[in-house]
């Protein structure tokens, strides 16, 4: 019953023209797809994929269902590509295929999944988070699912760097004559004190803050200045 609802979900999630990730579902269903049928031989159930900007790190798969029932879902960060979004792709198969054959996040990341990555020449951490390539194996994986043009980069691939993972990252924003401004999270402060802060703006735009703030405004570009 889940493997035909998850079927029903990712068929409407690739078809779906006005949903803004539906060309990243595509690619990430298509990915998933070949290394179900390359490397484990379509042992794997249909999943389900989803994405989600509040990830701070490339993935996470839901054992034992997500929260509200379905099984087999792993989301994805939107902004991960090329190379990482191979990465995160197996990543979350190797753990599709330890659900079904050994169950339970009790194998998350242990010495069964670091196992399980290392054959496909990925080696992880104890979090799962790959840490080294290996260029002999990993390029046969990449020419085995069709992706070949990302043998270049496995030499130059750098487990320690983090791409910008944070709420404020590349999501495009519609094109709008409004005046937006980007304004960090700041924690609750301790005094009830607004400081003002005004851009160059011929008719400044004003904002009101609690603490510093570290802003421009994307009409004028120039930053917002406190105001006495």
């Amino acid at each position: 019953m889940a493997g035909g609802l998850n079927n029903q979900i990712s068929k409407h999630a690739r078809t779906s023209l006005d949903w803004k990730h539906r060309e990243k579902a595509d690619r990430a269903y298509t990915l998933f797809d070949v290394i179900n049928e390359q490397l484990f031989k379509y042992n794997l159930p249909d999943i389900i994929v989803g994405f989600d900007t509040r990830l701070k790190k490339s993935g996470e798969y839901y054992f034992e269902a997500d929260s509200i029932g379905l099984k087999h879902h792993f989301d994805i960060h939107p902004d991960i590509k090329g190379l990482d979004l191979i990465l995160a792709t197996l990543h979350n198969a190797t753990h599709a295929d330890i659900d079904i054959q050994k169950g339970a996040g009790k194998w998350y990341h242990n010495k069964a999944f670091q196992d399980s990555m290392k054959q496909w020449g990925v080696e992880v951490d104890k979090n799962g988070d790959a840490k080294a390539l290996d260029p002999d194996v990993f390029s046969e994986v990449l020419r085995r699912i069709g992706e070949g043009q990302f043998i270049g980069e496995i030499l130059q691939y750098d487990p320690t760097y983090q791409p910008d993972l944070s709420l404020n990252s590349t999501e495009q924003l519609p094109e709008s004559s409004s005046i937006t401004v980007t304004i960090p999270k700041v924690s609750k402060p301790k005094v009830n004190k607004q400081k003002k802060w005004s851009c160059s703006c011929l008719t400044p735009t004003n904002v009101r803050c609690y603490t510093n703030l570290t802003a421009y405004c994307t009409t004028c570009n120039s930053d917002f200045e406190l105001q006495g």
